[in-house]
């Protein structure tokens, strides 16, 4: 098998991946990155918009909004849910939270044995 060989094996195998991978990369998750229709951008109808890339963080793991009411909401890959760290009631939410585990490292609070089931 020469190089020409290979490429020309190889590359209608690649094409399509490539095409995929540069099309998410300009269009986003849902389209998020497409530009606005016309007239979109002065539609102001109160919803908060939680695709905006402003508010998520860390290659989009990470939502803060302090504009937006919800503690809890879609995480913007895949089927999970992520915490709005923009809201104050969510850092309290992670304070009492770690208040907890730290007490329990320490030894304040002891936590429950684990049971065999033989």
């Amino acid at each position: 098998p020469t190089t020409a060989l290979a490429v020309a094996t190889y590359l209608p195998l690649a094409a399509p991946v490539i095409g995929s991978v540069v099309w998410a990369t300009r269009a986003g998750h849902g389209g998020h990155r497409l530009p606005a229709l016309s007239g979109e951008e002065e539609e102001d109808s109160g919803v908060v918009q939680r695709d905006d890339d402003r508010h998520w963080f860390l290659a989009g793991t990470v939502y803060a909004n302090r504009h937006d009411p919800a503690l809890v909401l879609h995480a913007r890959f895949g089927q999970s849910w992520t915490l709005n760290l923009g809201h104050p009631v969510t850092w309290a939410i992670l304070a009492v939270l770690a208040g907890a585990m730290l007490l329990a490292a320490l030894g304040v609070i002891e936590l429950p044995e684990r049971q065999s089931l033989l």
